[in-house]
């Protein structure tokens, strides 16, 4: 974090009078600490400040400064003490007074952060301020919720275009003879490109029980669905339904979870029996998350899927995913978030072609990125974009003439999220996505268009 952009203006005070002749007897070691902060290396700021509070402990500017080292380098107990040694001083302080509410909330100390928030946000501070205050508060409200044994739900109505539902190349005769020689193919069912408006709509609950020592029980699901109009084979419903067992430990999350997903969709494809598109998916997943400061979040994740397709087994698999996250705020103007995350699967499936041999086995590997820009403190605009690579494990699997399948996967998207309630927030959404594949048939590219309310309950 880079000290001269704090919460746009929430900074180190200017002093009017000059430091004491203590302060001023080893100048450069505190100029070092300061351009180590504004640098973002918090440690070195520390290990420049702590050897000199003999001297200079009690003195506002630089309990200040110990204070963001001690906070930004996971030293929570010691930086409340630091910014408790200014508010002593100077009950106006700004900077620390921020900053001490971030320490509480490091520190797990909840009730006593939201106070220290709600007193910032009373005064009326600068909009980068209250909209860091407003996320801060947000989270604490979450990690509150997960103290005491009730009810969260959501619900959400909206609206939307689709230019590509079926995921098919514009030119459908000229890619199947790529893929599989076949000359003079018309497109039929599935492999018509269809395009439509389409409203969706989903209701979600989930009940938490806490027991002892930071470990909680839970138990939830959600039902979605999705309609087309004048498409309605391609309208689908889904339900999920989830438990598990959580873990917060100090600055490190764990939530182990076992979940099944139904989902139904017709589709158009030919055949008797028809295949449809109708999917289970039964999984087990481990996820870790783990608070380096206030600002930055690292995670690990591992799920242990099982997908079936009941009209269409030839597609059935089992999966291994992983993933690794980290997620950063900035302190700055517009609050800025930022989340990253890498991840790969491996899908083998279980079931064999008419020849015996060849399978829809294949490995995935990708990246995906989010980042969010506060407009106000009530509107957001965001942003993500992702890439996942494909790689087919057998020769031929999805095509008689390109031994190898290989696809590369790209997805953007464009939007804006206003909170117009307290509960409710209306997102705006544009996303292109695109899979270039070395087998034609599995070209396309797609364009969605989506407004969607949402209400938090409970």
């Amino acid at each position: 974090m880079r000290a001269s952009a704090r919460l746009g203006g929430l900074v180190l005070m200017a002093f009017v009078t000059a430091w004491p002749a203590a302060a001023r007897a080893d100048p450069a070691t505190v100029e070092r600490a300061r351009a180590a902060l504004a640098a973002g290396n918090a440690k070195q700021a520390y290990d420049e400040l702590a050897p000199l509070q003999d001297r200079l402990s009690g003195e506002p500017e630089y309990d200040y400064l110990l204070g963001v080292a001690a906070l930004d380098s996971g030293r929570n107990d010691e930086a409340i003490i630091a910014f408790e040694r200014v508010l002593a001083l100077i009950p106006n302080h700004a900077g620390a007074q921020m900053d001490i509410a971030r320490a509480y909330y490091a520190a797990g100390s909840f009730d006593l952060a939201e106070a220290a928030f709600l007193k910032l946000r009373a005064a009326n501070p600068p909009p980068a301020a209250q909209q860091a205050i407003g996320r801060y508060l947000e989270a604490i409200s979450a990690r509150k919720a997960q103290t005491r044994a009730g009810w969260a739900g959501h619900g959400e109505l909206g609206l939307g275009y689709d230019s590509n539902i079926t995921g098919v190349p514009v030119d459908f005769g000229a890619a199947a003879q790529q893929a599989f020689n076949l000359i003079g193919i018309e497109p039929t069912g599935n492999a018509i490109k269809r395009k439509a408006a389409f409203v969706h709509g989903a209701l979600g609950a989930e009940y938490s029980q806490p027991l002892s020592r930071g470990w909680s029980l839970f138990g939830g699901g959600e039902a979605r669905g999705r309609a087309y109009r004048g498409e309605s084979d391609f309208n689908s419903v889904s339900g999920e339904a989830r438990l598990g067992a959580a873990l917060n430990s100090g600055q490190d999350q764990w939530r182990a979870t076992a979940s099944y997903l139904h989902f139904d969709q017709e589709g158009d494809a030919p055949g008797d029996p028809k295949p449809t598109n109708d999917r289970r998916m039964g999984g087990l997943g481990l996820d870790w998350r783990h608070a380096l400061d206030t600002r930055r979040q690292v995670g690990l994740g591992l799920q242990l899927n099982s997908v079936r397709f009941p009209e269409n087994e030839i597609e059935d698999f089992d999966q291994v995913f992983g993933a690794a996250s980290w997620l950063k705020t900035f302190e700055r103007p517009g609050v800025p978030l930022l989340y990253l995350t890498v991840f790969a699967s491996h899908d083998r499936a279980r079931n064999k072609f008419a020849d015996g041999e060849t399978t829809k086995s294949k490995d995935l590997a990708g990246a995906r990125g989010y980042f969010q820009y506060s407009l106000g403190p009530r509107l957001q605009a965001f942003t993500g974009l992702a890439l996942i690579h494909r790689r087919d494990r057998d020769d031929f699997a999805r095509s008689t003439t390109v031994a190898g399948g290989r696809d590369n996967y790209g997805e953007l998207s464009l939007g804006l999220a206003w909170q117009f309630r307290e509960r409710c927030a209306l997102r705006l959404q544009y996303a292109f996505s695109k899979n270039a594949s070395n087998i034609d048939i599995y070209d396309f590219d797609r364009h969605e268009i989506s407004s969607t309310i949402r209400c938090d309950m409970f």
